[in-house]
């Protein structure tokens, strides 16, 4: 049974990424952590293009995972992503019952049921996870999502360590990769800081056509930052890979 020591800690927090496509700057990333009156967490994440961009790609994606603790184990309660704005809306929810050890699954069209496991998770909220086995030093990562019309395993494996550049300074981070199935694999590879409680401070995503989106971290609140980046006057070399 994974173990998610960190999450029971964690504060609430806001961050904010500058996003980059190819190169270019396209548009804004929150994630946003906050605790309900019942006790419950909500993770959210909302994405938007900005300038030009949003002239040729308006969609709004809104994503919020509802979960509590059950123990030492991450319980989704709820999941919702959210595409509203472009030429094809998108929706999706779903709705977690654990004495069944079932999740219904609505994308507005279909309703499917599906048998979990204790420890399934939602695509949002294992970032989460990824934090909580991060600071337990942990080496191999593989979580179950459940997403649309089956559960899928997310396989994540460590790159090394590096010193990365973002609109906050310099900070070291752990170079992550999740390894995606298919002929054309997709790349997706994150880098999460230690001094910021394994936050990512830098996402990448590569689509099948070579398309790069890069997410990076532009401002943070209810995380102390304090000693975390570099002084712009320090010097500092890449660490080497492992």
């Amino acid at each position: 049974m994974p173990q998610w020591l960190f999450a029971q800690d964690i504060a609430d927090f806001s961050a904010n990424y500058l996003v980059r496509l190819n190169g270019l700057s396209a548009g804004e990333l929150k994630r946003e952590l906050s605790t309900n009156d019942d006790g419950s967490r909500t993770f959210s994440s909302t994405s938007q293009a900005k300038g030009v961009f949003a002239f040729f790609k308006p969609d709004l994606v809104e994503e919020t995972s509802i979960w509590t603790l059950e123990g030492k184990s991450i319980r989704p309660q709820s999941y919702t992503y959210h595409r509203t704005g472009g030429k094809k809306e998108k929706y999706l929810n779903l709705k977690f019952d654990w004495k069944a050890q079932r999740v219904t699954i609505d994308n507005n069209k279909h309703i499917i049921e599906l048998n979990i496991d204790p420890s399934t998770l939602d695509k949002l909220v294992y970032q989460l996870a990824l934090m909580s086995d991060l600071q337990q030093h942990k080496k191999q990562f593989s979580y179950l999502i459940a997403d649309k019309d089956k559960v899928k395993t997310y396989n994540i494996v460590i790159l090394g360590t590096e010193i990365i550049t973002t609109p906050m300074g310099k900070i070291e981070a752990i170079k992550l990769e999740r390894h995606h199935s298919g002929k054309k694999q997709r790349q997706t590879t994150l880098w999460c800081a230690p001094a910021l409680h394994y936050l990512p401070v830098r996402i990448e995503h590569i689509e099948k056509d070579g398309t790069k989106f890069t997410a990076e971290l532009r401002r943070l609140k209810g995380i102390d930052t304090v000693d975390a980046f570099a002084k712009k006057t320090t010097k500092i070399s890449t660490l080497s890979s492992h």
